[in-house]
Order: structure tokens, then C-alpha cells, then sequence
């Protein structure tokens, strides 16, 4: 089934419920629907209803705005991130010039290289659309978007904004994607490895000021306790005390640093940043793309890299670190010839080399 972009309120409830695995039938005012056990419980509905698509109508199970029956769907299409699949088309691939182009984007240290060989080849990506809530004596929200190159795990930083230009055409699928446990592990590792950096740059303005506010009131409270200590430290000076007095009031002064650091931990609590991440939705991309292989000389030995020419924003994808993980366009190698970022070049992860 093909859709438009503007799909109507009549034809998002009916996708809802077929994949969902109700039959659905047109009747003369709307649809007969048979639900599966399931989806009847979820819906709080008998296991066949008659959906009324009549805009004034005051049925039960009408889906007009805010019948409570469109509530629930509503709700239920919220409660799991939507995956859409796409195919990306192109007119013209790239067939020269790799050589240039490779040596433009990346850094081989300690090796010169040059194409070997390169083939078209159909690639796929992931676009994961992720919400996050940072949480301090204030909040902020708001959206994070990584992409993920699903062969290789490489993340791709500026491959969003072209692919609107590229697809002519969404469909739904018949079969939702079906992934093996071990490649959902392996992207869950993905986004947990790039979600912090990405997320540093995002909220630093949101850090910076919660930053400035402890250290206000950090330097607040040291001066309030430097002045208490200073008054009761005066204060012993006063004839006529008495010694019990005295010792007890030398005793209240060498309390105030234990008081002063408890009240500190209490602000670092206060303007700490707690953040929470949600999967909001996901786009699998399928496009064209060119896989080269690049012959490297390290030294007196030959390395062969695989690189991958990703049409949608006409560059390489970067190389993953084989310490970290981490995607990279400054490659060093060890002597096993692991490619590796600059901050594991110091000490191979793999070989400990």
C-alpha cells in the first residue's frame, strides 16, 4: 500500500489496526474491523466493532478528533518508536576521483595508500530520532538524531539533510524488519558509545549554566561561613566569659568546615545534570552506494581497507576505530595493522601493541 505524505486521519487508523493484525472490510459508513485478542484488550473494544468514519457522528467507536477511541490509538502508536524504511535514488553515482577524494577527508598516519578496486553496492543506514530530558534545578529537552551506517556501525554526521531530495516515494512493508538479537545489541552499543558526545555539545550552554550557578552560590555560602567564623572567633574575645562557654563555642567553630562541605555536596546535588534518553523514532535507509578498496603500504606492510562512498552526502563514510569503536577520519595503526584512533594509537585495545 502506497501513502502520501498528508495521509488522512481514515488512513492512519486503518495502518494502525492492519499492523496490528485486524481484518478491516469498507461497510457503507465506515469499516467492519475483526481484532485479534491482543489488540481488542489494548483498545478496551469487543473483538469486532463497526468504526464510523462520519465526522458528526456520536458513536462509540467513531474515529473523529477526540471520539476516545482515536485517543487510544493515538496512545498506543505513542507507546512504541515508529520505524519508516526508505529507499534513496539517484541519477548519477560517483565513478571516479576516489583517490582525491579519500585523500581530502582522511589521515592515514605512517602510511600512503591508493585505490585498488571499487563496485556499486546496496548499502543501508540507520537515522534514529532520540529525545532527551536533561534534569538540574531546571530542565531542558529536546531531539538528537544520530545515523549509523549498519554495516560497518560508522556514524555519519551530515547525511540527514539530503535525504528528502532523494526519495520519491515512501512505502509500508508487508513484513516488519526482522533483526537478529546480536545486531540490536550491536546498535544499542552504537548509540550508547556516540550518545555522550553528542549530547555534550548539545546541552553545553544548559551545563554552562547550571556551571555558573553552583559556583555563584558555592562562593555565597564560602563567604557567609568565612564571616560566621570570623564573628565567633571575635566574639571569644569578649571578657567575662566563661571557660565552659568558651570551649563550647571553639567547639561550634571547628563544626563550620564539616557544615560548610555537607552544605556544598547538598548544591553539587542541586545543579548536578541528570540525563534520560528515549527513542522516539527511526528511519532505515537503503540507498545506493561504492565500496573501495584501498590498498595501504604501512611501513613494509600491505593493508587493504574497505571505505564506503556514500551518495547522499557525496563523501566517504569515516573508519571505526578498532579500540574504541568510534568513527574516525584520522587512522593510525598499530603493528597488527588494527585501524585505531588517535586516542588508542598510544596502546592498541586489540593487541595491547
Amino acid at each position: 500500500m502506497k501513502f502520501d505524505s498528508d495521509q488522512s486521519l481514515e488512513r492512519f487508523v486503518c495502518r494502525f489496526l492492519e499492523n496490528r493484525g485486524a481484518m478491516i472490510e469498507k461497510s457503507s459508513q465506515g469499516f467492519d474491523v475483526l481484532l485479534p485478542d491482543h489488540l481488542s484488550n489494548l483498545l478496551e473494544t469487543p473483538e469486532f466493532i463497526q468504526i464510523d468514519t462520519d465526522p458528526d457522528s456520536g458513536s462509540g467507536y467513531s474515529v473523529n478528533f477526540g471520539s476516545t477511541l482515536l485517543e487510544k490509538i493515538v496512545t498506543a502508536a505513542c507507546g512504541t518508536a515508529a520505524l519508516v524504511e526508505c529507499d534513496l535514488c539517484f541519477d548519477y553515482i560517483k565513478s571516479q576521483g576516489f583517490d582525491k577524494l579519500i585523500r581530502n577527508q582522511f589521515t592515514f598516519h605512517g602510511a600512503v595508500g591508493k585505490v585498488e578496486s571499487f563496485a556499486e553496492v546496496r548499502a543501508e543506514y540507520l537515522l534514529m530520532t532520540c529525545k532527551y530530558l536533561a534534569q538540574s534545578d531546571e530542565q531542558k529537552e529536546g531531539l538528537i538524531r544520530l545515523i549509523f551506517n549498519l554495516e560497518t556501525g560508522a556514524r555519519i554526521d551530515d547525511m540527514e539533510q539530503n535525504i528528502r531530495l532523494s526519495v520519491s516515494e515512501f512505502q509500508t512493508k508487508e513484513k516488519p524488519v526482522s533483526w537478529r538479537e546480536g545486531k540490536i545489541r550491536k546498535i544499542i552499543e552504537w548509540v550508547e558509545l556516540h550518545t555522550k558526545a553528542v549530547l555534550k555539545e548539545e546541552i553545553a550552554p544548559f551545563e554552562n549554566s547550571m556551571n555558573r550557578r553552583f559556583r555563584r552560590d558555592v562562593a555565597s555560602l564560602e563567604e557567609y561561613y568565612a564571616g560566621l567564623e570570623q564573628e565567633m572567633t571575635k566574639s571569644l574575645e569578649r571578657p567575662g566569659l566563661s571557660g565552659q562557654l568558651i570551649q563550647d563555642r571553639q567547639k561550634k567553630i571547628g563544626l563550620l568546615p564539616d557544615e560548610l562541605a555537607r552544605k556544598t555536596d547538598d548544591l553539587f546535588k542541586k545543579y548536578s545534570i541528570r540525563v534520560n534518553i528515549k527513542l522516539c523514532g527511526a528511519m532505515l535507509i537503503r540507498t545506493q552506494a561504492v565500496k573501495v578498496l584501498y590498498r595501504l603500504s604501512v611501513g613494509r606492510k600491505q593493508h587493504r581497507l574497505t571505505l564506503i562512498y556514500n551518495p547522499a552526502n557525496k563523501f566517504m563514510d569515516p573508519v571505526v576505530c578498532k579500540g574504541c569503536g568510534v568513527s574516525t577520519f584520522r587512522v593510525n595503526f598499530c603493528r597488527y595493522l588494527h585501524p585505531l584512533c588517535p586516542n588508542c594509537s598510544q596502546e592498541c585495545p586489540v593487541c595491547k601493541k
